[in-house]
C-alpha cells in the first residue's frame, strides 16, 4: 500500500496532525457505504431525456430508427430517425434498449447523443461489484491507496463496444491499467499517457505475450461508450485485447480512489494526477508509476519476466 503525499512541511507538529485529522475524516466519510447510483449520466443535461429501443440501423447515414416512451411536456412516445456519432453506431444492436439525450441537429431533424445501453443484467453486474468495491475501500487503511504488492480492486464497468467487463472476467492474463479522459487537453498526461498504452499493447503482442489492457475514464459523464470507441479509433487502438471503460459515476470515482488517483472537476475539464499499474494474472500490482514519464519498455520488460516465471 501507498501512502497518499505529505504537502504540508516544516517543524510544526500540531498543524500537521491538524490536516492528518482533516484528511482522515474526509477519507472516511467519501469511503461510507452506501447505496450506489447506477444512473448513467446526468439528468441535467442539455436537450431531452429519451428512454426507448432501437428497431433499425441505417449505417449510411449514421441514423438509428428508436421507438422511444413519452417525453413529458415535449412529445408523445413513437418511433422516429435519430442522427448519431459513428461511434454510437457502431456500438448499436437492433433490440437494445437505450437511454440518450435527444436535441435539435444543424438541418432541424433529431439527434442523440450520450447514449448508454439499459440492461437489467448489466445492471446488476454493475451494482454488485460496485458494493464489492465499497467492501474493499473500506476494508483500506485510512490514507492509503493500492500499490506494489496490494491485491487490485474489483470493478465492473462498461467498455467502449458497450459490453460489461468486470475485474474477474480479466483474471488469468495480466492487466495493464491507467486512468485518462478522452478531453483532457494536456498533451503530456492523458494523450501521452494513451500513446504509451497502444505502444505497450503492440510490443506485448509482437511478443507474443497475452496482456489485458483497461483504460479508466475519469470523466463518465461526458465519455459515453460510443465517445471512448471514437477515441480508440483516434489512436489506432483496436483488439479484444483493450477496454477503454466507463459508467456509474460513482464506481468510477471510488476505483479512481482505491488507486489513489486524484481528479478534480474545473469547468470543461479535470484536473487530476496519474497512475498506471501492471496486475499479474492472480490480480496482485507487480509494478506502478505516478508518472506520466514511464516507460513501455520497462513494462514490457516486466511482463516477459512475468511469462518465465
Amino acid at each position: 500500500m501507498r501512502l497518499f503525499p505529505e504537502y504540508i512541511s516544516g517543524a510544526n507538529v500540531i498543524l500537521k496532525r491538524y490536516f492528518a485529522l482533516v484528511l482522515s475524516l474526509l477519507i472516511l466519510i467519501g469511503c461510507s457505504p452506501s447505496e450506489p447510483n447506477l444512473e448513467l449520466g446526468a439528468g441535467d443535461e442539455e436537450g431531452y431525456l429519451l428512454v426507448g429501443e432501437i428497431k433499425a440501423i441505417d449505417e449510411a447515414n449514421s441514423l438509428l430508427k428508436v421507438a422511444h416512451e413519452d417525453i413529458p411536456g415535449f412529445m408523445p412516445a413513437m418511433t422516429m430517425d435519430f442522427s448519431v456519432s459513428e461511434g454510437d453506431w457502431l456500438n448499436a444492436a437492433v433490440g437494445q434498449r437505450i437511454k440518450a439525450r435527444m436535441l435539435r441537429d444543424e438541418e432541424g431533424g433529431f439527434e442523440l447523443k450520450r447514449i448508454w445501453p439499459l440492461d437489467e443484467e448489466d445492471a446488476r453486474d454493475l451494482k454488485e461489484y460496485n458494493e464489492r468495491l465499497q467492501k474493499q475501500l473500506k476494508e483500506l487503511p485510512v490514507g492509503r491507496y493500492l500499490g506494489e504488492g496490494d491485491e487490485a480492486a474489483d470493478f465492473a464497468l462498461l467498455d467502449h463496444r458497450g459490453n460489461v467487463v468486470t475485474s474477474d472476467d480479466l483474471r488469468g492474463k495480466p492487466l495493464v491499467m491507467n486512468f485518462i479522459f478522452t478531453r483532457c487537453p494536456d498533451a503530456n498526461m492523458c494523450p501521452l499517457s494513451t500513446s504509451k498504452m497502444g505502444r505497450l499493447q503492440k510490443l506485448a503482442n509482437d511478443a507474443g505475450l497475452p496482456v489485458n489492457f483497461v483504460s479508466v475514464s475519469m470523466d463518465p459523464e461526458f465519455d459515453t461508450p460510443g465517445v471512448l470507441r471514437q477515441y480508440a479509433d483516434a489512436y489506432g487502438i483496436s483488439g479484444d485485447d483493450f477496454y477503454f471503460v466507463t459508467g456509474p459515476k460513482p464506481a468510477t470515482a471510488q476505483l479512481l480512489r482505491a488507486y489513489g488517483v486524484t481528479a478534480i472537476e474545473k469547468v470543461d475539464t479535470i484536473m487530476h494526477s496519474l497512475a498506471t499499474v501492471l496486475i499479474d494474472q492472480e490480480g496482485e500490482i507487480l509494478l506502478r508509476s505516478d508518472k506520466s514519464a514511464w516507460e513501455p519498455e520497462a513494462y514490457l520488460e516486466a511482463l516477459q519476466a512475468l511469462s518465465k516465471s
